[in-house]
């Protein structure tokens, strides 16, 4: 993933409510700034954030970066995986940066669906200007039951596609 300008991830991420107990997911597949930022955010409100790396090397990294963190949890995941939660732990926000292939991303959306809470918010990071993949993520979201399906255009390599879970929709 190419590097995010700093400035525009504190604009995103003044979209996380700063309410009690907010739970963050982030499936990523390198050690970036956007880890870095969520990670801060989370020690700063008592949040707790879980880090789900798809690859030995994002791992390696993120435990050798945040070793003793309290807020972050760090996982390697397969994406193939039957669920993404252990203990029935909802998650307010769920971050995207890595790249999930096409044939994974109807499983991946069922999954990261029982993964999220009622009214929660995903954000997955597409390349810039790519309709293409817009076209399809969003189609994707309305078929795994997200809603209200928008584009946010902050950074100059990525555009970021969120949708919300509603209560009582599909699984």
């Amino acid at each position: 993933m190419k590097q995010l300008e700093e400035e525009k991830i504190d604009q995103l991420l003044d979209i996380i409510n700063l309410y009690p107990s907010v739970r963050i997911m982030h499936f990523s597949e390198g050690s970036h700034l956007l880890s870095k930022k969520i990670s801060a955010l989370c020690a700063t409100h008592d949040y707790e954030y879980q880090l789900n790396c798809i690859n030995a090397v994002c791992f390696d990294k993120a435990m050798a970066k945040y070793p003793d963190n309290k807020h972050i949890k760090i996982k390697k995941i397969d994406l193939a995986q039957p669920r993404y939660t252990i203990q029935a732990k909802s998650y307010d926000y769920l971050f995207v940066t890595a790249a999930v292939s096409d044939e994974m991303r109807p499983s991946f959306l069922k999954k990261a669906y029982g993964a999220i809470k009622n009214a929660g918010l995903i954000l997955i990071f597409i390349p810039r200007k790519d309709l293409h993949q817009k076209h399809l993520w969003t189609e994707l979201l309305q078929d795994a039951n997200f809603v209200a399906t928008n584009t946010l255009d902050l950074f100059s390599n990525y555009d970021v596609i969120i949708s919300k879970k509603m209560h009582g929709w599909g699984g």
